[in-house]
């Protein structure tokens, strides 16, 4: 019994490719991806809050959320510390400037 399941597959494998290699198989192809967000808009000088703001959608095929959170976190982590050395910077200004 199982011989013949295996030649029934076997046939239909073959059936199948041949359709396939003469174009009388449309096979669909997957969708655009659709973003649940909109595009990632960020003012001309960015802040490290401008950073907690965003958010980046899933779609059909998805992404890795935690590595892009992490990306965030680590790009507003170092844009608040620019922002900081900055202000110290504005308050400790050099005398022969």
């Amino acid at each position: 019994m199982e011989w013949v399941a295996l030649g029934l597959l076997a046939v239909a494998v073959i059936a199948v490719t041949a359709l396939l290699a003469t174009g009388r198989l449309d096979v669909l192809t997957l969708a655009d991806a659709t973003s649940t967000t909109p595009p990632l808009e960020l003012p001309q000088t960015v802040t490290a809050a401008d950073v907690d703001g965003l958010s980046v959608g899933t779609t059909l095929y998805g992404y890795a959320p935690a590595e892009v959170d992490a990306a965030l976190d680590a790009r507003r982590d170092r844009l608040a510390e620019q922002e900081s050395a900055l202000a110290e910077a504005d308050g400790h200004v050099h005398p022969d400037a």
